[in-house]
């Protein structure tokens, strides 16, 4: 008997463990993503405002070379390919159910995820890479009546431009981007593993 006191005696003494609010949980994933999509949704209007103003200019401007009919060309095309796969990603985003079992919730976050990453790591660059060469060809044109001193004003702005917006305000986005979504993914596993169990 004397046993059982002191399991008793334990148990009481014992704090009551408590479960994070899945109320609370849900709510803060939900304006997690909606901040996330909101801010695709921006880039997305961002990036179609860009192609309305390419093809203003090259049918305003009449341009005697055909190299920057082809930079203007290959800028359309990039711009317009990093819209829709960024408005797939809002849209994939968009139709997980935060509200689903967390298991399944979690497996189409990771699936989305892995898309993310190799957004970063391929086509971010494959953009960016593409995109230069659609301005060298544009510049061919554009820059032919410029002086020297001109021109090479122009390009190291271009140059350094570029290089901050790639080097520094890029790889500060797709942290931010990988950190919300894993904020999102850490929020639905620990639903996961305190209430699948």
């Amino acid at each position: 008997m004397k046993d059982f006191d002191n399991l008793k005696d334990l148990w009481k003494t014992q704090a009551d463990v408590k479960l994070p609010d899945v109320s609370e949980i849900l709510k803060k994933v939900k304006r997690e993503k909606l901040t996330y999509t909101n801010k695709i949704l921006f880039q997305v209007a961002i990036l179609i405002a860009t192609i309305f103003a390419l093809i203003w200019i090259g049918s305003l401007i009449d341009f005697k070379m055909m190299t920057t009919y082809i930079g203007l060309g290959i800028m359309l095309l990039c711009v317009a390919g990093f819209s829709a796969i960024r408005l797939y990603q809002m849209i994939t985003l968009k139709k997980i159910d935060l509200t689903e079992k967390p298991s399944v919730t979690l497996n189409k976050l990771e699936n989305y995820y892995n898309f993310q990453q190799l957004v970063g790591a391929k086509i971010t660059p494959a953009y960016f890479i593409l995109l230069n060469m659609a301005f060298v060809f544009y510049f061919i044109e554009v820059m032919q009546p410029m002086s020297t001193s001109l021109k090479t004003i122009c390009l190291t702005v271009y140059i350094a431009w570029m290089s901050f917006a790639y080097f520094y305000l890029g790889k500060k986005q797709k942290k931010k981007e990988n950190d919300r979504i894993n904020s999102i993914i850490d929020s639905i596993k620990e639903m996961e593993s305190n209430y699948e169990k």
